[in-house]
């Protein structure tokens, strides 16, 4: 009887490392990058607006673009609305406009509505522009399984992801050498 229970215990164990191997080293790399890469083609998605108009990114064209994903209950995405609208200057004097996105369904909690995110939080300041991203939108920014809070994408003019960051409180310095070097 103890044979059979230790042969038992010695195959359970030897599937659950085969399990983990086949994770580790064949099914993670199934798995999609974790962000659009630099030099990629922004995919172009309608999101709809703060004051109810359906945009799409191909309608900035022509002009650098910040496309900001933010989770409203979020409180590093609440400082880095401080942090942005404190250096409006340097964008607006860049030509570089703002959108900000709250993640479809807010990812899955609930917080303010942008509106009241970006003028509580960005000093009622009217340079940023609020929006909703769609579910697909949301997923093509910010790939699955390990969303991050508070992403941002710095586009070229002609549609091309020139920088990719994570809580712009802490990248915008970052940000702002990309945008001076890259002369946007």
């Amino acid at each position: 009887m103890r044979i059979k229970i230790k042969y038992f215990l010695y195959v359970a164990v030897a599937i659950i490392a085969l399990i983990i191997i086949l994770n580790l080293f064949v099914l993670n790399k199934a798995r999609p990058t974790k962000y659009l890469s630099v030099g990629e083609t922004a995919p172009d998605y309608a999101f709809q607006l703060a004051n109810g108009s359906t945009e799409s990114i191909s309608n900035y064209r022509g002009n650098p673009l910040l496309l900001w994903f933010v989770a409203t209950w979020c409180s590093s995405c609440a400082q880095g609305n401080t942090a942005v609208a404190d250096n409006i200057p340097f964008f607006k004097e860049h030509g570089v406009k703002i959108i900000e996105l709250e993640q479809y369904d807010d990812l899955g909690s609930p917080g303010p509505s942008i509106s009241q995110f970006v003028s509580q939080y960005g000093n009622n300041n009217t340079y940023i522009e609020g929006g909703i991203a769609s579910y697909n939108m949301t997923l093509a920014y910010n790939t699955p399984p390990t969303f991050q809070l508070d992403i941002y994408y710095l586009i070229s003019p002609n549609g091309k992801i020139l920088y990719v960051g994570e809580g712009i409180a802490n990248g915008i310095g970052n940000l702002e050498n990309i945008i001076s070097k890259d002369g946007l």
